[in-house]
């Protein structure tokens, strides 16, 4: 059976990257792409790997609002949005010294 020749892609993706915004040719990147995941089981698998992990990724879209307000907090804070990896590590806090004057004196 012979295999019909198909795009690699490369030359579509050369010309949306010259024009991220043109519909045409991320369409036409599109159609390459599928024809060549239709014909080639390989490329097909590596295909969808790379839609799965892409769609974890978000750029523009979603709002986010943050506030903290009321009462005392003590330790880290992080305001924004789709954090992943993160981990803090901060010391304890000491404990006050037994019949210390904590109070201010001037």
């Amino acid at each position: 059976m012979d295999v019909p020749v198909v795009s690699s892609g490369e030359a579509e993706l050369a010309r949306l990257e010259q024009a991220p915004n043109d519909l045409a040719r991320a369409q036409a990147l599109s159609t390459v792409l599928a024809v060549r995941a239709a014909v080639d089981a390989g490329f097909c698998a590596d295909l969808h790997q790379w839609h799965a992990a892409a769609k974890l990724v978000r750029a523009g879209d979603g709002d986010v609002s943050n506030a903290i307000s009321g009462g005392t907090f003590n330790g880290p804070t992080l305001q924004g949005r789709d954090f992943s990896g993160v981990s803090f590590a901060s010391a304890s806090p000491l404990p006050a010294a037994s019949g210390a004057d904590t109070s201010l004196q001037e």
